[in-house]
């Protein structure tokens, strides 16, 4: 289902698709923060497919067992998507914390999720919240920036002690640059449109492995200078490509 929502105190209708993750202001496409993100290259996960193609190899073949081609076809086929599997698996925990999550900054109630990876990730982050007293401002919101015609959503902004963050969640083994230059957007278009004084941005690491960690950044303006100059390479890129579309 298309979710509308007006922003700028009315004069902008900013439209998400959830199932093709669109979204459009007045009408028109515009791009997406964490697209624009993913023009950034990332060596790390190039070794982590390798990684998990090589232990999918290691569990189907055994020590002293023959193998006929079409076996080891099958076996080199999984091979090939075991990390997209992964990922996929990995997805999904990422959307039952976040949905977890949600509920809990909006009701203040505690309803964990039953799957037990998942269940860690939430209660790493109640706990944290509570122990630091995060005073939540903001849950899943939709920002849109005018002057440079992106969108996103941001996962929260909140109060800790006397500083305001944009925060991220991320179920990742770790915590990448380019999750700076992401929250620098949602950063740049929020304050655009509200006019919140941000004091930095906020990753929140729900590791699947239950690994948990923090990190704050005050680099804003760096980091969203690297935002915007990814924006421009990503734009070029998807000029390009259409122009080889329509045969230019």
């Amino acid at each position: 289902m298309i979710e509308t929502y007006k922003l700028y105190g009315g004069t902008v209708c900013l439209t998400f698709d959830p199932d093709k993750h669109i979204y459009t202001v007045d009408g028109e496409r515009v791009d997406g923060v964490t697209g624009v993100v993913s023009v950034i290259a990332k060596p790390a996960l190039i070794y982590w497919s390798v990684n998990m193609a090589l232990s999918y190899i290691g569990k189907k073949i055994k020590a002293g067992k023959s193998y006929d081609e079409i076996q080891l076809k099958k076996i080199l086929e999984g091979a090939k998507i075991a990390h997209k599997v992964k990922k996929e698996d990995a997805g999904d925990i990422g959307t039952l914390v976040h949905e977890a999550i949600e509920r809990y900054i909006l009701t203040g109630k505690e309803e964990p999720p039953v799957h037990e990876k998942a269940k860690v990730c939430y209660e790493n982050f109640i706990n944290w919240a509570k122990e630091n007293k995060v005073r939540f401002i903001e849950t899943e919101r939709k920002v849109y920036s005018k002057e440079y015609n992106y969108a996103g959503t941001m996962d929260f902004a909140c109060v800790i002690g006397d500083k305001t963050f944009v925060g991220d969640i991320k179920t990742s083994n770790a915590i990448y640059n380019e999750y700076w230059f992401q929250t620098s957007a949602y950063q740049q278009a929020y304050t655009e449109e509200t006019g919140t004084k941000i004091d930095g941005q906020l990753i929140v690491r729900v590791s699947r492995n239950g690994d948990f960690e923090i990190q704050e950044n005050y680099d804003y303006e760096e980091n969203v200078q690297a935002f915007n100059g990814a924006l421009v390479l990503y734009r070029r890129i998807q000029q390009l490509k259409d122009n080889e579309n329509a045969g230019v």
